[in-house]
């Protein structure tokens, strides 16, 4: 337990500088959550980004599909390889047992 103490102090001053930085940031979200920010975005900026985003969302779904469809081509090979090698483990134990 003594040798927790330094551990602590050390810690504490890696993070007491960062403290000001931590409340100063929650203090400027508190004040922007108070005041009601009404951004009237032009229609067809928001419309390119909504398109902007689904082209993102899209790509990173046709990218784990690739992904999933090549762990499902690995799992299958590992299936076939492993009833393979059950299959001669078998047939190893059956003529050990009965030869």
């Amino acid at each position: 337990m003594p040798a927790a103490w330094p551990i602590a102090k050390v810690l504490f001053k890696l993070v007491a500088p960062s403290i000001p930085d931590i409340v100063s940031t929650i203090s400027t979200l508190k004040n922007q959550q108070a005041e009601p920010q009404i951004r009237e975005e032009p229609l067809q900026a928001r419309i390119a980004e909504v398109e902007r985003r689904l082209t993102q969302q899209l790509e990173l779904v046709e990218k784990l599909t690739k992904q999933l469809d090549a762990l499902q081509t690995i799992l299958w090979r590992t299936l076939i390889i492993s009833l393979a090698a059950l299959g001669l483990a078998l047939t190893g134990l059956a003529l050990i047992l009965y030869a």
